[in-house]
């Protein structure tokens, strides 16, 4: 008997539980057609089906072999289409500055991506008037495609924003952030942002980064509202449903980032895509790493930047380099390579995780990523990076000042090969690097969010029905004012007639003097 009531207890126990957690169903979109994009989130999106709750994700790159009830995967890898005629090595050579290849390429490019998610038969079954479905809440993409945001407004959920790099300008702007476009946070100021930079590079940053600005508010947001409106019907501006975001995940490294003031809903994370046990190498790279001696290099320019589009001649040079060293490499190159000597393995695709994870490997050479700078720390590895394109330029500097590694500009690559080949040999022999790769990982596991910590605030914004007290109210007043512009530029003014009217008086009272001086002067002629 005893044992019956006990069991119910336990019975009733577990119902009650189980009446307080909430399934809620989940849409989450990152149009870019970018693996580096898509794959932070993964994690994050198991965790919550794993928590009970129905995921429904639009993405470029779906999972393989995921097979899970109550877990939808919307395929629009079509976009990759979008990106055929794009070589991002070529724009570098260019001298094509990140914010004036935004305006030139990106968000056409955008455009052509937002097309195809909208004309994607599964999507418009979705997004359909007539379908009755209801979701909790939106995990947008915000990069340069604010037309996802519209999906919030058709399905009436709160919205969180995903980042799969910092905090890109236009946003923190349009969430109620301080624009500071000479502050080193400001990534996409490239090489131009500093601490104490003289006046006039601070006002050409200043003048650079608010043109930007007024472009994408008056120019890009005005195409991409009538983009949404065309698929979705009319919608409140698109700044507005933005300024009502209730968080916003940013896949960043606080030990990177340079401290800056910061949103209260703008939440950090990293390092959700490594894995503890990184899938086993194939057989013929494995006997390739296992023999070597001296160690290996791995080079890769990562999954948007071909190493086959570098020119012949700095490849060649890559190729003398390397065939003089006493380490195998291993190369990430999309096509043949005849110039190759017997150390070096190429490959059109990697297991980039499984290499960084094997014990013989002495160093990477990248492009400087978000993603594989983290799985370079998770790993210890120290790099050596060409910057491309986006953060890379502002994250590699910040590698560089923190000292696990080196930048190396690929324009100049060829008269900087000496320098090119002794920075190989002093981070491999020099154990300072790998020890501070080592260091930097402690430090960032110390303080880092876990994808549980995510999905838990994931499900605090759908409870408490958008988590308002989070967002700032700067979001909603007008840039002249956030800033005290109006005031400023009042005092100014006041100032400026109060001197303009000390100046008047001076004036005339010195024009008294003169005339009385004058008069002076006459009397006394007349008398003589």
């Amino acid at each position: 008997m005893k044992r019956n009531i006990a069991g119910l207890s336990f019975l009733l126990h577990v119902l009650i539980i189980a009446n307080e957690l909430e399934c809620y169903k989940i849409l989450s979109v990152i149009p870019t057609p970018s693996y580096s994009h898509q794959i932070p989130y993964r994690q994050l999106w198991l965790e919550l089906h794993a928590r009970g709750h129905e995921i429904v994700v639009i993405t470029t790159n779906p999972m393989p072999n995921i097979s899970l009830p109550n877990f939808t995967q919307i395929d629009i890898s079509q976009s990759y289409s979008c990106l055929k005629e794009l070589n991002f090595i070529e724009n570098r050579f260019e001298h094509l500055s990140w914010l004036t290849f935004l305006q030139n390429y990106v968000m056409s490019l955008y455009t052509c991506f937002l097309t195809e998610v909208f004309n994607s038969s599964e999507v418009k079954k979705l997004y359909a008037p007539d379908n009755p479905v209801k979701f909790d809440v939106l995990l947008a993409e915000f990069f340069y495609g604010p037309a996802m945001c519209a999906f919030a407004h058709r399905f009436n959920v709160p919205l969180i924003g995903l980042s799969s790099l910092g905090m890109i300008t236009l946003n923190e702007f349009i969430l109620g952030g301080l624009v500071l476009p000479s502050h080193e946070y400001t990534w996409e100021m490239e090489a131009n942002t500093g601490t104490n930079l003289p006046f006039f590079k601070r006002l050409s940053n200043f003048v650079t980064m608010w043109s930007f600005l007024y472009n994408v508010n008056f120019n890009i947001f005005f195409f991409q509202q009538k983009l949404a409106e065309k698929y979705l019907g009319p919608l409140p501006p698109l700044t507005d449903i933005m300024r009502n975001t209730s968080l916003i995940f940013i896949n960043e490294i606080d030990i990177l980032s340079p401290a800056r003031p910061k949103l209260p809903n703008m939440i950090s994370f990293n390092f959700f895509h490594v894995s503890d046990n990184p899938t086993p190498l194939s057989k013929d790279l494995e006997e390739f790493l296992d023999d070597a001696e001296e160690g290996f290099i791995y080079f890769s320019l990562g999954t948007n930047v071909r190493s086959s589009y570098l020119p012949k001649e700095i490849i060649r040079m890559f190729c003398n380099i390397f065939s003089k060293m006493p380490y195998k490499i291993v190369w990430k190159y999309e096509q043949d390579l005849p110039e190759k000597s017997g150390n070096i393995y190429i490959k059109n695709w990697l297991p980039q995780q499984s290499i960084l994870a094997h014990p013989k490997i002495k160093l990477f050479i990248y492009q400087g990523g978000q993603q594989s700078t983290e799985e370079a720390i998770n790993f210890g590895v120290p790099v050596i990076a060409f910057p491309i394109l986006g953060d890379q330029d502002y994250l590699v500097r910040r590698i560089e000042a923190l000292g696990i590694g080196k930048y190396f500009d690929i324009r100049t690559i060829i008269p900087d090969q000496m320098k090119f080949k002794n920075a190989i040999d002093e981070i491999i022999t020099n154990e300072k690097y790998k020890n501070r790769v080592l260091d930097i990982r402690t430090q960032i596991r110390e303080t880092s969010q876990d994808v549980k910590k995510i999905a838990w605030w994931t499900e605090y914004v759908i409870r408490t029905k958008g988590a308002l007290h989070l967002r700032s109210t700067l979001a909603w007043e007008p840039w002249y004012q956030r800033y005290d512009m109006d005031i400023i530029i009042f005092l100014t003014i006041v100032i400026f007639i109060i001197f303009l009217i000390v100046i008047s008086i001076i004036v005339n009272i010195l024009m008294y003097f003169y005339k009385m001086m004058d008069t002076s002067t006459h009397r006394k002629h007349k008398i003589h």
